[in-house]
């Protein structure tokens, strides 16, 4: 946000009157659309001037423009609150997608679609969202976790796929929360891939072996075979048992949910997925006696786990 529009909304929000003008627009966009907004309407539905509303924004565009960026200020703060130097940067991409998608998916249609002309209004260099990316991927270069050339046109692109991901989810009727979350998961997989620090020779290896995979062990059965190890790792991954645990956990069927967890746990030691085994056998032992009190939270932490390491393969 430019400075001018910074000092500007900070001026509103002790605005009596401007937060008044400010929600009604809001209201206006979400049930109606951009093309139902008017200063007379604003003015009759809020009680406020016409003269009152020009005064504090000009036209209807900049109108709008404000309406908007007081519905992305509170994404900031969510950034803000979830970012960790703790964890890497995929971590915190999704736990942050997680977060914002909690919030952006109770907007209207024509709300996000606002939030998309808002953001394009903003140029690359005083957007405050790219701003943000762009120090938590600057941080990401300089742990070794990424490389990249153009932090800010990167931190531009992964904003813009993360807003053009959530407007075509959201204009999709059937897409639920959950699967939005799966959808951009996938896409925030293939773009932290993009990202990677790539290094020659054996660097999927240290990548794994810095997420607690216990390569040695696993390649030490497979008689050293790495692409051998490679293939059973993504076939591992790949496993419908995954997907037919998450369906026994949401069903109620404990017993079936208790032999896919039992079966993948087996698997994953094998293979020196440690974090993965750990998730696992935590999950075996809340099925063990038939309930399923605290299942669904364990499978997402067998989820995380896993995508841990899938987003390296």
């Amino acid at each position: 946000m430019r400075e001018e529009e910074m000092q500007s909304m900070e001026m509103l929000i002790d605005d009596t009157v401007g937060q008044k003008i400010l929600n009604t627009a809001i209201e206006i966009i979400n049930h109606e659309g951009y093309e139902n907004l008017t200063i007379r309407r604003v003015a009759k539905e809020s009680g406020c001037s016409n003269s009152a509303i020009y005064q504090r924004f000009g036209d209807k565009n900049a109108l709008a423009s404000a309406a908007a960026a007081m519905q992305a200020e509170p994404f900031l703060v969510i950034m803000d609150e979830v970012y960790s130097d703790s964890v890497d940067m995929y971590t915190n991409m999704i736990r942050i997608a997680d977060k914002v998608l909690d919030k952006l998916y109770l907007f209207k249609q024509e709300a996000v679609n606002m939030q998309i002309f808002y953001h394009g209004r903003l140029g690359i260099n005083t957007n405050p969202f790219i701003l943000r990316i762009e120090e938590y991927l600057k941080k990401a270069v300089a742990r070794g976790e990424a490389n990249i050339v153009n932090t800010r046109e990167t931190a531009f692109v992964l904003l813009a796929s993360f807003l053009g991901a959530v407007q075509m989810i959201h204009a999709n009727g059937d897409s639920d929360l959950k699967k939005a979350k799966k959808l951009l998961e996938v896409q925030l997989r293939i773009m932290y891939s993009g990202m990677r620090m790539e290094k020659g020779g054996d660097s999927l290896w240290d990548l794994l072996r810095e997420r607690g995979v216990d390569v040695d062990k696993a390649l030490e059965r497979m008689k050293g075979n790495k692409d051998a190890y490679r293939r059973f790792l993504m076939e591992f991954f790949a496993d419908p048992d995954f997907d037919a645990l998450g369906e026994a956990i949401e069903t109620g069927d404990a017993k079936n949910a208790f032999a896919y967890a039992h079966g993948l746990k087996g698997i994953a030691a094998n293979l020196g997925l440690d974090e993965v085994r750990g998730s696992l056998s935590a999950l075996v032992e809340i099925l063990r006696p038939g309930k399923l009190d605290g299942a669904q939270e364990a499978y997402n932490e067998v989820l995380n786990a896993c995508g841990v390491v899938t987003v390296l393969l």
